[in-house]
C-alpha cells in the first residue's frame, strides 16, 4: 500500500461554513434544518474528489476556549460567549453536529481530538506527522502549519476560491520572509490581531508593517530584541508601540502559536485515516431522518478511496 496524503479536517469550521452557505430552507421530515448536514457532506466528497487522500481524519474540539489559553489572554474569544457559557452559535446549527458526527462514524471515517484542546491543537499534532498533510480549514492562523511536507487547503472564501497554501504562497500573499514552512505567520497574527478571536494586536501595527518588521527581524522574538536595543532600525513610534504592548505579545503568542504543546490525541477510528466499516443501514436511517440521503451517499463513495487493505 502506497502511502497517499494524509486530509485532516477543521471540522467546526467546515460544518460553520456549510451551515453559512446552504439554505436553512433545506429541511429534514420533521421540518428541522439539514443544510449544514448537506453542505458538510457535500463539502468534504468534492475535496477527497479532488485530492484522493489515503487517510481522512475529522479533528475536533474537545474544548472550544480551553481554560489554559483564557488564563493567558482572557480577551480571548470572549465575545463568543453565549449566557450559559458555552459558545454563541445559532441553535439550528448545534442541533446538526451530532448529525454529522453520527455520519462520519457511519462511514467509518475518523474523527480525532484531546483534552483540553482544540481542533488547531489536534491539526498541528497530525501535521508533524512525517507523511505528506493536507489540512483543510478556513481559519487563517492555520497557515502558519504550512511547510515542506503540509499543505493548507484554505476554504475561507468559499469552496468555489479555495486555496492551497504552502510556506511560498503564505510569504508572497502577506509579503513575509519566505522559509522552509509557515510558522513565522502566527507572528504575524499576533501583531496584527484578529477581532473574531478577541486579539487585538500591536496599537499602531498594521498589515504591512507587520509584514516588514518580520522582514527585518526574521520573528516576534527579533522584533522585540529590537524594541530594547537603541541601535535598532525601529523607528520611535515603533519601539514604543511594541514596548508597551510587551505583555499582549508574551501572552497572544502562547495563545496564537500551534505545536509548543503537547497532547495525548485520542482517535475514534484508523489512526492514519483509513476508512473503516460503513455501516449500510445507519447511513440509510441518517439519509431518512435527515432528508439528505444523497449528499450522504455522496460521501461514503467519494470516501472508498479510503479503504483500509
Amino acid at each position: 500500500m502506497s502511502q497517499g496524503p494524509l486530509m485532516v479536517l477543521d471540522s467546526a469550521g467546515l460544518w460553520f461554513r456549510a451551515f453559512h452557505s446552504v439554505p436553512e430552507k433545506i429541511t429534514g421530515p420533521d421540518g428541522a434544518p439539514t443544510n449544514a448536514v448537506r453542505g458538510f457532506c457535500d463539502m468534504v466528497a468534492v475535496l477527497v474528489e479532488e485530492y484522493s487522500p489515503t487517510g481522512l481524519i475529522a479533528a475536533l474540539d474537545r474544548e472550544w476556549r480551553p481554560d489554559w489559553r483564557v488564563k493567558l489572554l482572557p480577551s480571548y474569544k470572549a465575545h463568543r460567549v453565549g449566557d450559559d457559557g458555552e459558545e454563541d452559535a445559532p441553535e439550528s446549527l448545534g442541533s446538526q453536529v451530532g448529525a454529522i458526527r453520527a455520519v462520519l462514524g457511519a462511514a467509518g471515517l475518523t474523527q480525532a481530538w484531546a483534552d483540553a484542546a482544540e481542533a488547531d491543537d489536534v491539526l498541528a499534532a497530525l501535521a508533524a506527522r512525517d507523511r505528506e498533510v493536507l489540512v483543510v480549514t478556513g481559519d487563517r492562523d492555520l497557515f502558519q502549519l504550512a511547510s515542506a511536507t503540509t499543505t493548507v487547503v484554505y476554504v475561507g472564501a468559499g469552496m468555489k476560491k479555495r486555496l492551497a497554501y504552502t510556506p511560498q504562497v503564505v510569504a508572497e500573499r502577506f509579503d513575509l520572509p519566505a522559509g522552509a514552512d509557515a510558522r513565522v505567520y502566527a507572528d504575524y497574527a499576533v501583531l496584527v490581531g484578529d477581532a473574531s478571536d478577541g486579539l487585538p494586536g500591536v496599537a499602531g501595527i498594521g498589515a504591512k508593517t507587520a509584514a516588514a518588521l518580520l522582514r527585518e527581524y526574521g520573528d516576534l522574538d527579533g522584533i522585540i530584541a529590537a524594541a530594547g536595543d537603541p541601535g535598532s532600525g525601529l523607528s520611535a513610534r515603533q519601539r514604543k508601540a511594541i514596548t508597551e504592548g510587551a505583555d499582549y505579545l508574551t501572552a497572544a503568542r502562547g495563545v496564537v502559536r500551534l505545536g509548543g504543546r503537547a497532547f495525548d490525541v485520542q482517535f475514534e477510528g484508523d489512526v492514519d485515516g483509513r476508512r473503516g466499516p460503513v455501516d449500510a443501514g445507519w447511513i440509510e436511517s441518517l439519509g431518512e431522518s435527515t432528508g439528505q440521503q444523497r449528499a450522504i451517499d455522496r460521501l461514503v463513495a467519494a470516501t472508498a478511496v479510503l479503504d483500509q487493505v
